[in-house]
């Protein structure tokens, strides 16, 4: 039986196994990307007191359109959130 398929779809369907259509047009900007929360926490040993600071941004934010991380701009956020933890600590 297998035989037949094969000889039935190598040379009469010249190897096109599925051909299918899509009931909705996809387009490239039809679904947002996904939103990921970064959040930092820190602890201090002495007063077991916890500061955080987070942000909320798409992955595509950190992404190039080959796929690359732009450590860049994953750096200057991550600094921020860093940043925002150590003036919190001055200001208290």
């Amino acid at each position: 039986m297998m035989g037949v398929l094969t000889l039935y779809t190598s040379y009469q369907e010249k190897n096109i196994f599925l051909v299918g259509r899509s009931a909705v047009a996809w387009t490239r900007n039809t679904w947002p990307p996904p939103r990921y929360t970064l959040r930092v926490s820190f602890i201090d040993g002495k007063s077991k007191k916890c500061r955080e600071a987070e942000f909320t941004k798409s992955v595509a934010a950190f992404f190039d359109d080959s796929g690359t991380l732009a450590m860049d701009q994953f750096e200057k956020c991550v600094s921020q959130l860093h940043d925002a933890l150590a003036s919190d600590k001055k200001t208290k």
